[in-house]
């Protein structure tokens, strides 16, 4: 079966609301048809860092890259770049397009995965990818709790569906980013008519995204998550659902600075008439029935599927502390209220100094958290705290839950 086909035919059942034989029904598809035209349906793509320098250089994403131009300079000749490249003064990252190896080998995953995929669309100038699944997904700026391996864009036939790994030039610590090539779903051809002005000069549900005079193609965020939700696991699954049901979006600076327009759950719900097969309706529909908008990071979202699986009582979320005077001392990620207990999910970046999302010193966020900790124990509160290595070992998480005497469900 091809990589992207999917059966269209439901599986038997007895009961009276039955499914029809396409994975969604005429009213989903209605709704589905509705949120694609609205604006929470398509991206809105959050100002990426690419800028273009002098001589065909650019700087994507923190990464210094450098376009070959057979019209160009001498420090843009395609003979000259492939040679620096021989001798290991470049990375060849596509046909084309070079990295700085220092700026590269220090780059984040994050910022590695989206600077190939600007590679490719570079390295395709005159028939530009259309991305999909995890890819984009970083496009409309939502972020992980582990960056996919792969590049995903739609393939154009059955025969440009498959995978390519590009070779690891020596001296580079990461590889570039493997490409996987998606056949559109089936379901999609029964929604496949124009959507908005212009939409006909547009590959069917994508939106155009122009980057230093590089041309390339996102899918509209709704189809995005209709299609790689379901095959998420859990984790990534509810850090990217909680993202998009609070409005947040990946990149630096203060959280407020980096809000979309949250998602309805309403909205959420149309997703359905987007499915792909009946069974990804059904884990769809699972997984964002379980998605919160009050968590505020993806430690946050990861922590509490963990919480879940390892059978203990789902805790409330953003809980407000107050002092005896009713003043209020600060919001706990998590709070256990027959326990008293608060729980703190601690992400690195709150320590990170000038690149925190606070911009404090790491000495003075330190000292902040623990003058906030003492107040709240002073409340007759306790408090768990937990980093991201524990919510990666469950049974590090669980064996700190039990000791603090967090409840099984």
């Amino acid at each position: 079966m091809p990589l992207d086909s999917h059966p269209t035919q439901s599986r038997p059942t007895t009961s009276s609301h039955a499914r029809s034989a396409l994975p969604f029904t005429v009213d989903e598809r209605q709704s589905a048809a509705e949120l694609l035209a609205s604006p929470v349906g398509v991206g809105e793509f959050q100002g990426h860092p690419v800028v273009r320098g002098a001589e065909g250089t650019l700087e994507a994403w923190s990464i210094h890259l450098i376009l070959a131009d057979q019209e160009g300079g001498p420090g843009t000749s395609p003979r000259t770049l492939a040679r620096a490249a021989k001798q290991g003064r470049l990375f060849r990252i596509r046909a084309g397009v070079y990295a700085d190896p220092a700026s590269w080998n220090a780059a984040f995953p994050r910022q590695r995965h989206l600077a190939s995929a600007f590679a490719s669309a570079a390295a395709r100038r005159g028939n530009p990818p259309v991305f999909c699944r995890e890819t984009a997904l970083l496009f409309h700026g939502l972020g992980f709790w582990s960056v996919p391996k792969s590049l995903s864009f739609r393939a154009r036939s059955l025969g440009d569906s498959g995978h390519r790994a590009p070779l690891k030039p020596k001296g580079m610590n990461y590889a570039p980013f493997q490409e996987t090539r998606h056949l559109k779903p089936r379901p999609w051809n029964r929604l496949s008519r124009p959507v908005g002005p212009g939409a006909p000069a547009l590959p069917w549900g994508a939106e155009k995204l122009v980057l230093a005079g590089v041309s390339l193609y996102v899918e509209r965020l709704a189809l995005v998550l209709a299609d790689v939700i379901p095959r998420m696991d859990p984790v990534e699954a509810a850090v990217i659902l909680d993202a998009v049901l609070s409005g947040r979006r990946a990149g630096a600076g203060v959280r407020e600075k980096n809000m979309a327009a949250a998602w309805s759950r309403e909205s959420m719900d149309a997703l359905r008439g987007l499915s792909v097969s009946v069974a990804s309706a059904d884990r769809l529909r699972v997984k964002t029935g379980f998605a919160r908008p009050e968590t505020e990071s993806a430690g946050e979202s990861a922590s509490r599927v963990v919480i879940r699986d390892l059978g203990f009582e789902l805790p409330e979320l953003q809980h407000s502390v107050y002092d005896q005077q009713g003043r209020r001392i600060g919001i706990t990620d998590f709070w256990w209220k027959e326990q008293r207990l608060t729980g703190e999910f601690d992400g690195l970046t709150k320590y990170l100094g000038r690149a925190s999302y606070s911009g404090k010193s790491a000495e003075e966020v330190v000292t902040a958290e623990k003058i906030r900790e003492d107040a709240i124990r002073a409340q007759g509160n306790g408090m768990v705290r937990w980093l991201a290595s524990d919510v990666r070992n469950p049974a590090s998480l669980e064996a700190k839950l039990r000791q603090h005497g967090v409840p099984y469900a």
